[in-house]
């Protein structure tokens, strides 16, 4: 004999959504949620303003210099032309530039859905205000200052950066002419504690190197003229050369003055400087 079984079977769960009888509580939300909502207006694309007075420039300003001073006579066809060759250094004719940049350019396009978009992000490139640091001064620049090295042919030029990043550019140059070279002689250059700005330029103390030897250059592989140290602000650097006296000096620091305010403003009249004695 089969014993009777205890557990009632399960109820078949009940589905209200799909009873007839039952009524929407709100037809009008459920056609809402199958009506399709209406695309938000498109937002207007607000560029930044830059800021000239902080040395701002064109993209395209700067890569057309750099354009012709590399390759002087060789005129751009497109602006895909002037953002490689005012980014990198090839040798050759201008025939053989001219097929190079066509096989870059082709390249480039295959990453965009068309033609026309992969020329809009060269445009919107070319059209960015940047703080160029490290682009040798021209004659006539400001704030490039140039002081000879004692018992030396060669003098320190000191040329501004980015002065939101507080940035200075140095390099050497001979005395006599001012052309610009590269480490011309065995040195060490050492940053130091600025004594006034102690608490602020002890992060910036050791070893520099240029940009170039940073970036893994070799010495010998550095172009003539072009190698550059990249310092901050109000940084204090001292020079060492074997046999000879050190020679120290410090980065201008660069300041802009402020616009007057408007509203009141008392100002308390603190000492800036305190004289507490020289060091041991």
């Amino acid at each position: 004999m089969k014993a009777k079984s205890t557990v009632k079977p399960a109820r078949e769960a009940k589905r209200p959504y799909t009873t007839p009888k039952r009524k929407r509580a709100n037809p009008d939300q459920s056609e809402a949620k199958t009506s399709k909502a209406a695309a938000p207006p498109p937002v207007p694309r607000v560029e930044p303003i830059p800021d000239v007075a902080n040395g701002a420039r064109p993209t395209r300003e700067i890569f057309l210099e750099a354009l012709r001073f590399n390759y002087p006579g060789l005129e751009p066809r497109n602006n895909f032309d002037i953002a490689m060759l005012g980014t990198t250094r090839r040798e050759g004719t201008h025939e053989e530039l001219y097929a190079w940049l066509d096989g870059e350019l082709a390249a480039y396009i295959q990453s965009w859905p068309s033609y026309e978009k992969a020329m809009e992000s060269i445009d919107r490139l070319l059209d960015t205000y940047v703080e160029p640091t490290g682009i040798k001064p021209k004659p006539g620049d400001k704030f490039v200052f140039v002081r000879p090295i004692p018992d030396s042919d060669y003098s320190i030029r000191l040329f501004p950066g980015s002065i939101s990043a507080a940035e200075y550019c140095m390099d050497f140059v001979e005395t006599a002419t001012g052309k610009p070279v590269n480490s011309p002689f065995e040195y060490e250059l050492l940053g130091v504690p600025n004594p006034d700005m102690a608490h602020i330029t002890m992060s910036m103390t050791g070893k520099l190197r240029s940009i170039e030897r940073a970036h893994g250059i070799k010495q010998e592989d550095i172009l003539p003229g072009e190698e550059r140290f990249v310092l901050r602000d109000g940084q204090s650097c001292l020079l060492k050369r074997p046999g000879k006296d050190p020679v120290m000096f410090t980065v201008p620091l660069r300041r802009r003055q402020q616009a007057p305010s408007t509203a009141p403003l008392h100002v308390l009249d603190f000492p800036k400087v305190l004289d507490c004695g020289s060091y041991p």
